[in-house]
This record gives structure tokens, sequence and C-alpha cells, in this order.
């Protein structure tokens, strides 16, 4: 989910809340009783912890108003003033996650969420491109599809030795006037969109052309990849894997890089980098959090429950994410937090001694 949204949501949110992450999934015959099942346990599980009666019917409401298709997760969080958080999981939970509290329960959300990245796939030939616009959940928004075929584009026969000089010379500057028409229309859709990434597919000759003439605020946004492209037969499942693969990448890249600058801060002694949830909780009341790193176990295939009461946990995300922080789960094996919580801050961190 997009945090900016999340954080206008919550700027004027009000508890008590209801937070699910289920199976929603509809991939078999019969789902849709094991689907109706599965959402009777949520709500049984939210009389359980004392839910009011009118959050139940909305949360029931919601469940409905979203028929699943295929294999996913949901994440639903409820409260008095509204929805929260309506989205779709990339991991099935293998068990329900039902809280109802005072804060919201959003760990999961970061865990187990889409990734907020948004990408321009564009697959290029000698003749032109095709534009799709994807998600952060891999759906194709949009398609577009720029043809600039000046004819020729083919090179002539060795025969044809009267026209042979003149064609190729000819073919050689449409190809050349075709990436640079390719290349300044991405540039232009680019800075329309605002994508994370420009992955640009297809032959060798026509990538290579036109990267090289991208722009450079366009060209440090872009990844080639040989997969897919303009021809009938282009595989295109090889191609979403390697979209996903540069997807988790740029994942890995951004807990690295986290993580390194919490290493650094550490290093120094500067106070900018802290550990353990009671100081934690105290720099968060100053708003003095810009990112909370959160160590959970490394399986992934499923969300792991939070043990125990999770309100204090639940109350620092919720706040580092209203006061324009960030939040970021690294596995546990990689760090060793206190408490599994670590933090860089904006200022160097308040004073404990003594309290």
């Amino acid at each position: 989910m997009n945090t900016a949204t999340l954080k206008k949501r919550l700027d004027s949110a009000r508890g008590p809340f209801a937070s699910i992450y289920v199976d929603d999934s509809k991939n078999t015959e019969d789902a849709g009783k094991a689907r109706e099942l599965q959402w009777r346990t949520v709500l049984d599980e939210l009389r359980k912890q004392e839910a009011p009666d009118d959050l139940l019917a909305r949360v029931l409401e919601l469940a409905d108003s979203k028929p699943p298709i295929g294999s996913r997760g949901r994440a639903l969080v409820v409260g008095e003033s509204g929805v929260i958080v309506d989205e779709e999981l990339p991991v099935v939970p293998a068990l329900p996650d039902v809280r109802f509290s005072i804060m919201p329960h959003l760990l999961p959300l970061f865990e187990f969420g889409a990734p907020e990245l948004t990408i321009l796939l564009a697959e290029v030939d000698r003749t032109g491109v095709d534009v799709s616009f994807i998600d952060e959940y891999g759906r194709a928004l949009d398609f577009d599809s720029e043809d600039l075929d000046r004819h020729p584009v083919h090179k002539a026969n060795v025969g044809d030795r009267f026209s042979w000089a003149h064609v190729e010379e000819r073919t050689e500057e449409m190809i050349e006037r075709n990436y640079r028409d390719t290349a300044a229309y991405l540039a232009r859709v680019v800075r329309q969109a605002s994508p994370s990434m420009l992955v640009l597919s297809g032959e060798v000759q026509a990538r290579t052309g036109i990267e090289g003439l991208l722009p450079d605020d366009v060209k440090k946004l872009t990844h080639a990849v040989p997969e897919g492209g303009r021809a009938d037969g282009a595989d295109h499942t090889r191609l979403a894997d390697a979209i996903n693969e540069i997807v988790q990448q740029q994942r890995s890249e951004q807990v690295a890089e986290a993580l390194e600058r919490f290493r650094i801060e550490s290093g120094r002694a500067s106070g900018f980098a802290i550990d353990g949830m009671r100081i934690i909780a105290a720099n968060v009341q100053q708003a003095n959090v810009d990112t909370l790193l959160v160590a959970r176990p490394s399986d992934e295939t499923q969300p792991a429950p939070v043990d125990g009461d999770s309100r204090e946990e639940d109350a620092v995300i919720a706040a580092t994410i209203h006061q324009g922080g960030d939040v970021i789960v690294c596995k546990k094996d990689d760090v060793k937090f206190r408490d599994g919580f670590g933090a860089i801050l904006r200022s160097p961190a308040l004073d404990m001694t003594g309290q």
C-alpha cells in the first residue's frame, strides 16, 4: 500500500480497530463455501474479542465487496471512522490473524504486502515500442503502442547490387531515428507517469540502442532484460519472472541500505541509531523516528503472528507512519535488535538516563 495514502487515512482514523489478515482465495470448486467459513471464523474471533455489532456488520459488508479471483490474501483494517486498509496480499496467510484493539495492527501489511513499486514496461524492437503501466500488484493498468516504422527497416539482399548501398544507408538511418523517437517517447511517458522503474525488454540491439539514448534521469530508473519483446511467441512468463526478480532485488537493496545506515550510525555513537522498544517509543512520542526497523522470522511463506499483546508495537508502527517515517521489515537472523526493534532517528536520541 502507498504509505502516503496510509498516512492520510491514519491522520483522521478513530478506533478501536478490527485488523484482519486472511486467505481470501477463490481457486477451487468449493472455494465459495470455504471462503464463507473463513469469514465466519473471522467474525467469531472478533466477537470473542468484544468487537461491537456495527463493526462486525461493516467487516462482513467489506468481505463481500471484492469478489476474489485466484489465489490471494486479504488485509482489512477497519475503524470507527471507516476503512484504513483494504488490500490484496501476495502471500496467502495459512491461518487468519484477527485483532480487535484500540490501535490498528499494521505490521503484516509491511511484512507481506505488495511492494510499493510501480513499473513502466517497454517492449521494444526496431520499429517501435509497446508500453504497459504495471501497479504494485502486478496488474497492467494501461497500455499504449508506438509504431515508428518509416520503411525500410530491413537491409537489402546482397544480390540487389544496384540499390544495396543506398537502401542499407536508409535502413540504418531509419532504425537510428526510430531509436531516438522511442527514447524521447519513453522519457515523456516516464516523466508523466512517475513509475518506480522502467523495464526495457526485447531484442538486444533495440534495447541497447534505445537505452543509450535515454536522458540520465530516466536511465537511472531503467532495467534492461532479454525476456519478452514485441515478436510473436515472446515468452511473457519468463518476462514476468524477470520483473519479479528485479522487484525482489529492489526490496532487498532497500533493507540492506537501511541496515547499513543503522550500522554506520551505531558505530559513530552519534545517537542517531537506537534499538529497544522503550527508547524507541520515547522518541516516537517526540516525532523523532525517521526509519523504524522491525526484525521478523525469515519464513516468507506465511505471516507469522506476533506473540502476546502487540498494542505497544502497533502504536509505535502507526505513529511512525502518521509522522511520515518509514517502516522496514528485516530478517531476524540478520540483526540483533533489543525487543526486535531498531530505529534511525531524525536527531540524536533522547537521554533516557534515570528514567
